[in-house]
């Protein structure tokens, strides 16, 4: 039996839908488009789809819009698995964000830097930016929770504190399951997945990655389901997160 249209490819057929039927230009719609096609792995159409989103958006004085917007240039960089490019898509929002005295976007675009710098293998300063997420941001702010807490939890299991890595984790899972985002509901499993990993075990971070793809596979991003993929064979290999 066939299989019907996933949710991001209906997404992505509405949003160019919406475009043609459109009488102006609108940069976010663009931008949305772009987002999509990195889930779907078409980051060559990606790139530039976003790259003229921005422009356009900076030739209208969207200056705010441009911060706010480099949190996809991130996403699509991190799943292409272009850590260093993620960094710095991450770091120059947080510098304009900042810049423009807007704090309620900074905390997700900080822990968004922390991520990227994890991936780099340079923990100390993902520490302090996931710190600072969470302190910018709300115990109501759930993206930045989950995201800044499944930082923390990673490197505190790499720091050996397994009983205080998986507290958070978990903590963290709890708040992504009362989301239904699956793809923040994947992350926290993705990352529990990695402490259980480097505190030993194995079995159960198997399980918590097949969960992280189910997550993904249910609305068809399936550039997640291959970072995920990829992070797994990264762990079984010793490699760093860098390398996946």
């Amino acid at each position: 039996m066939a299989m019907g249209p996933t949710p991001r490819a209906e997404a992505l057929r509405w949003l160019e839908d919406a475009e043609a039927h459109s009488a102006t230009y609108q940069p976010r719609l663009v931008g949305w488009r772009a987002y999509i096609l990195a889930e779907l792995g078409r980051f060559d159409e990606a790139r530039p789809l976003l790259t003229e989103a921005l422009a356009q958006m900076k030739e209208r004085g969207m200056h705010l819009q441009v911060a706010i917007w480099m949190q996809q240039a991130w996403d699509i960089e991190m799943l292409a698995g272009n850590h260093a490019a993620a960094e710095r898509a991450a770091r120059q929002g947080c510098e304009q964000l900042e810049r423009l005295g807007e704090r309620s976007f900074l905390s997700t675009q900080a822990c968004s830097l922390a991520e990227a710098l994890y991936a780099l293998g340079r923990y100390d300063e993902a520490e302090q930016w996931a710190l600072r997420g969470l302190e910018l941001g709300g115990r109501d702010d759930l993206l930045t929770q989950v995201m800044g807490l499944g930082v923390r939890s990673r490197i505190l299991a790499r720091k050996g504190q397994a009983s205080a890595a998986l507290a958070l984790a978990e903590e963290a899972g709890s708040l992504a399951r009362t989301s239904d985002s699956p793809w923040i509901q994947g992350d926290a499993a993705l990352d529990l997945a990695e402490v259980m990993h480097l505190t030993g075990d194995r079995t159960r971070a198997a399980e918590m990655t097949q969960r992280a793809i189910e997550c993904y596979q249910r609305y068809g991003a399936t550039a997640r389901v291959a970072r995920a993929q990829r992070l797994a064979a990264a762990w079984a290999s010793g490699s760093s997160p860098a390398s996946g």
